[in-house]
């Protein structure tokens, strides 16, 4: 009897070793499962950006639910809940990603990963747009040798979004003295450039887009960093400098704005010429550019013809934006000329002619020529006081010449007393 017993105690304690076993086995097959597909997605991604399919890191957070949900006070939940926080981030669901990881910084700060985990918490934040927590995380994550570069560079974007110009330049100048991965390098000086364009640091700007040209890339980003640089030149004045930058690129980009360069120097002939070359081009965007210019230059010469023509050859080019300026200008300049030709009513047709220039083309010096033609010239017509009001109202409220506003109120008074528009002027005289 009393073997027996021995017997079955001994059967009792190896059944649970054998359980023990087996559990142990399925929980670290679990984790091994989760860590081996968490490995596979990272491999999939670069440089913080998922590239291909979310298969792997699905699995992993199945896998990692698994280990905390059945095993809650295993040693390995802090690795769980990091790789389910990564995993959710490369799969775009941030809210998620964010829950996880803030759980684990906030639990196992003491983790090998948790620098990893606050770098991660402060990408997830950039995603959703909370610059200010993303900077919190970021700077703590470069606190550490493991992301103290890549954390700054990112760093540098968050304050950038967050319009903190001034620190966004510290902490490139100081990056740009590290060893950098030329992508790295590259991300730093493109947004110092920036930077110090938003800030009107022009020369330094100019530096450190001739610092990028310097640098191996694509062909389609030096030219960005080409035309940058002529912007500058242009925003700086620095006309000569500009030309010879320009003057022998063959791109309808650069040719672009060298003719607006020329019309800023008013060599219209010059830029004519260019606009002329251009809007034969291949590329539809340029030619569009093109024509539109051409046909703000025959405008400013009032050849409503040439403009009208050029603003119709556009049409069948232009996308968005430009199309429907085109057409608008289009139906407004053609209306301009309909009405100038126009014999009967002419007061009417002045008149119109003045709300034309005055409220579509925003010409203030035709709109008063035309006002004025009614007033002057018509001076029994319904109207005139309404015409001369309009040409008060402008010098009074747009152009700001208090004395030719002056004028046109007494003018209006003294003609027109008995009218609602010297109600109106008085009104504005008094600053009501």
């Amino acid at each position: 009897m009393a073997k027996y017993t021995i017997l079955r105690s001994s059967g009792h304690a190896i059944g649970f070793i054998l359980c023990l076993f087996c559990t142990s086995c399925a929980y670290f097959n679990t984790f091994y499962n989760a860590q081996n597909y968490f490995n596979q997605g990272m491999k999939l991604a670069k440089d913080d950006t998922l590239k291909y399919d979310v298969e792997p890191f699905d699995k992993a957070i199945e896998k990692c639910a698994a280990v905390i949900l059945k095993y809650p006070g295993s040693r390995y939940a802090d690795d769980a809940l990091f790789m389910m926080g990564v995993s959710y981030y490369f799969k775009g669901d941030y809210n998620r990603a964010l829950e996880k990881l803030e759980f684990f910084t906030t639990n196992f700060p003491n983790s090998k990963m948790y620098d990893d985990g606050m770098y991660y918490t402060g990408l997830t934040y950039y995603k959703l747009g909370e610059m200010s927590k993303a900077i919190i995380a970021l700077k703590e994550a470069a606190n550490y040798r493991s992301h103290h570069k890549k954390a700054q560079v990112m760093l540098c974007y968050a304050y950038y979004r967050d319009g903190n110009y001034r620190e966004v330049i510290n902490i490139a100048r100081k990056l740009k003295s590290e060893r950098l991965t030329r992508r790295e390098r590259l991300m730093i000086l493109n947004i110092l450039s920036e930077c110090e364009y938003k800030l009107k640091e022009y020369e330094s700007a100019l530096k450190t887009l001739v610092e990028i040209e310097g640098i191996e890339q694509p062909p389609e980003q030096r030219k960005l960093v080409k035309l940058k640089i002529a912007s500058i030149y242009l925003e700086m004045e620095k006309y000569e400098e500009c030309r010879n930058f320009l003057e022998h690129e063959s791109d309808p980009e650069f040719r672009l704005l060298l003719a607006d360069l020329y019309v800023r120097t008013n060599d219209i002939n010059t830029a004519k010429q260019i606009y002329e070359e251009v809007k034969k081009t291949e590329s539809p965007e340029y030619a569009a550019k093109a024509y539109l210019e051409l046909a703000r230059i025959a405008e400013k010469e009032d050849n409503l013809d040439l403009a009208i023509a050029y603003y119709d050859s556009l049409i069948p080019k232009a996308t968005s934006g430009l199309l429907n300026e085109a057409k608008k200008k289009s139906e407004i300049l053609k209306k301009i000329r309909e009405l100038t030709g126009k014999t009967d009513e002419p007061d009417k047709a002045q008149f119109s002619l003045g709300e034309l220039y005055f409220v579509e083309v925003k010409d203030m010096k035709k709109a008063l020529h035309h006002y004025e033609n009614v007033y002057r010239n018509y001076p029994r017509s319904k109207l005139s006081p309404k015409a001369l009001y309009a040409s008060f109202w402008i010098n009074k409220m747009v152009l700001k010449d208090d004395s030719l506003a002056k004028m046109l109120f007494d003018e209006l008074l003294k003609r027109y007393p008995d009218t609602e528009y010297v109600k109106s002027a008085q009104n504005l005289m008094s600053g009501k």
